[in-house]
């Protein structure tokens, strides 16, 4: 292929690029229902749709009616209920795929203005990786959508005359009521008009370079002190008014690390803490160090650097813009559930700092970096091809190891779905006890009355509160005082985490309350004392519903996409087996689980546990090989070493 062709290739392959990217994030954001705040949104939905008015104190659980609640997703919870009940979860599912998708689409559009087509995709592709953990269905999916619009309406408002700056106040209005995150909203706004008010009133103590990148003109500078102070001020109209303008400072205290009690919560962790660190905390750690070194290197460039031969300006260092970076960078550090918030904001900022950096060099050297990207466009276009399709076939979660699974629905391991039905099925009695990851669904569909007793509400539940949950969690006599002075008579707990077995254990070993439902998910207790006949009745059940659960478990699985949620099931169930005192059970499960295709990590744990099991029931030989096969996969696993040197081997 001639080198023309290949240029006109790489043409057409650029303006294909941004398309690509976009349908990466689709592709990504298109997962079956699986976070576990989703339900209580709708639950809250349905409470405001049913009594016709907004909430303040909370109305989901029996145990803080007093509570404030200022629910500023009102409206978003509205309308995802709406939403529910004309398609279900599947509707759901193609409303955030839709929205995050337009939101990266965005971002790309915004960043092509400064870095070109390739420049953007390839950020735009980074960005993905970093925000993908956020393509939930939460709030966020309008917020980080309405920040791409207040970016777009800032960044380009000079070069329009700031004519369309007048809708950053109806966005704010619709942000306000949607997501407490529209304070990143006020704050860019803020940053970029403070940016410029300082160029213009104080331009002595601003580099020249940098003070001719952050002014405005005159005329499109009032329009933009016009359109800040009535975006500031429309946001006083919401449900709680001046309340609920300063209720995002509240949320600050559950993720600056003042509580330890909610550093428990995994998206309140540090995103450099080393905790569970998944593809996308390492795509935001390396974007982060790489996005801080080059707008350093731009304002230094931004100082020394001169105007371009044919006298054209070179792109602009705005401090407004370097400032908004700055205090997003600052919010992600805090927690990992603000990478997302920071690496849409942050990313236009970098393609323009790019830009400052790229203007610096030759004409010669621009014109061969425009080459190379050209010619770079079709293997890019190619990776993201390859790279959706490992989406669709769950690969990419597979080897992430995140709980996820491309498609419409609900990834239905990870709630109490069954155990709730079975619940209501069996009539059990009130009040309810659960913990806070099944308390999400039972807001929504909770087969006990009364409400539930925690769920991912935790700006309802104060500190002191959930410190309390959390204690109690962990020491059973704590626990078994906090039940008793609540009048809990079901307890409903979602069984996959650890933290979880020792009080599991210790109820199943208690003759003060009766098993009477476990499945893959979750199990449940009923309180002996009084309720005989209840219990009688859910055991006489619950046979139909353990061959339901071993059905499922059974079930054939896609010939062509990774069974993630099957895995998590099985493992999880087994692991229960295990805590109580069933090794027979839980060594059929992981026998099972040899049947997929697991991953090496996977299939080395399930060998270890294997090993374990058989070690125990005196088959030496055969755990002698699974503990060999888990240490070719698995090198360097000391315990998997000990085991074998007791064994012998």
């Amino acid at each position: 292929m001639t080198s023309d062709r290949l240029s006109a290739a790489g043409r057409v392959a650029a303006r294909a690029l941004p398309a690509a990217v976009t349908a990466v994030a689709a592709a990504l954001a298109l997962r079956r229902l699986d976070d576990f705040d989703t339900w209580w949104h709708l639950a809250s939905g349905r409470w405001i749709v049913t009594h016709g008015e907004v909430p303040r104190t909370d109305v989901l659980s029996f145990t803080v009616p007093d509570h404030p609640w200022i629910n500023l997703q009102w409206l978003y919870d509205v309308a995802l209920y709406g939403l529910y009940g004309i398609g279900g979860a599947d509707l759901l599912v193609l409303t955030a795929a839709a929205a995050f998708a337009t939101t990266v689409w965005l971002t790309v559009r915004n960043m092509r203005l400064w870095v070109g087509d390739v420049g953007a995709a390839l950020l735009g592709l980074w960005v993905v990786f970093v925000a993908e953990e956020r393509f939930i269905i939460r709030p966020e999916m309008v917020s980080f959508l309405l920040l791409e619009v207040v970016l777009w309406l800032l960044m380009t408002a000079r070069a329009g005359g700031g004519t369309r700056l007048w809708l950053l106040v109806p966005v704010m209005l619709l942000w306000v009521n949607c997501h407490s995150l529209f304070i990143i909203g006020l704050f860019c706004i803020g940053c970029v008009t403070a940016g410029a008010l300082v160029a213009q009133a104080a331009p002595m103590i601003l580099p020249a370079s940098w003070r001719s990148a952050s002014r405005w003109e005159p005329d499109v500078l009032r329009r933009l002190l016009v359109a800040a102070a009535a975006s500031a001020a429309v946001t006083v109209l919401n449900p709680y008014l001046l309340e609920g303008v300063l209720f995002p400072m509240k949320l600050l205290s559950r993720i600056d690390g003042s509580s330890s009690a909610f550093q428990a919560i995994g998206e309140f962790r540090r995103p450099f803490s080393g905790y569970f660190t998944t593809f996308a905390i390492s795509a935001y750690q390396s974007f982060f160090i790489a996005a801080c070194a080059v707008v350093v290197i731009a304002g230094l460039v931004a100082l020394v650097a001169r105007r371009r031969r044919d006298d054209a300006p070179l792109p602009g260092f705005d401090i407004g813009l370097v400032a908004m970076f700055a205090g997003l960078a600052y919010l992600s550090l805090l927690a990992r559930r603000n990478i997302g918030v920071f690496v849409f904001g942050a990313a236009p900022v970098v393609a323009v700092c790019l830009a400052v950096i790229g203007a610096a060099f030759s004409p010669g050297a621009q014109r061969a970096m425009r080459r190379a990207a050209s010619l770079s466009a079709p293997a890019t276009l190619a990776a993201g091809l390859l790279l959706v399709f490992a989406v669709a076939s769950n690969g990419y979660y597979r080897r992430s190891g995140v709980t996820h699974e491309f498609g419409l629905g609900t990834l239905e391991t990870n709630f109490p779905i069954n155990a709730s039905a079975f619940a209501a099925e069996a009539g059990l009695p009130g009040r309810l006890y659960n913990d806070l990851t099944a308390g999400g669904y039972l807001t929504w569909s909770s087969g006990v009355e009364g409400g539930v007793f925690i769920d991912g509400r935790l700006e309802v539940y104060d500190t002191e509160f959930f410190s309390a949950y959390l204690s109690a969690m962990s020491n059973v006599p704590a626990w078994q005082r906090q039940v008793d002075d609540l009048g809990i008579n079901t307890v409903l707990l979602f069984h996959r985490w650890a933290n979880r077995h020792r009080l599991i254990q210790a109820l199943a070993r208690d003759p003060a309350w009766s098993l009477v439902y476990h499945d893959e998910v979750a199990i449940v207790f009923v309180r002996t004392a009084g309720h005989a006949d209840v219990i009688a009745r859910a055991r006489e059940q619950y046979p139909a519903w353990g061959q339901r659960t071993t059905d499922r478990i059974d079930a054939p699985v896609s010939s062509w996409q990774a069974p993630i949620g099957r895995i998590v099931a099985m493992t999880s169930y087994a692991q229960l087996m295990s805590t109580l005192g069933a090794p027979a059970e839980a060594l059929g499960l992981y026998e099972k689980m040899l049947g997929y295709d697991l991953t090496s990590a996977d299939e080395a744990r399930v060998r270890t546990r294997l090993g374990i099991y058989t070690a125990r029931q005196g088959r030496r030989e055969v755990a002698r090989m699974h503990f060999e096969k888990a240490l070719e996969l698995d090198p360097d696993n000391r315990r998997v070493q000990q085991f074998l040197q007791e064994l012998g081997g």
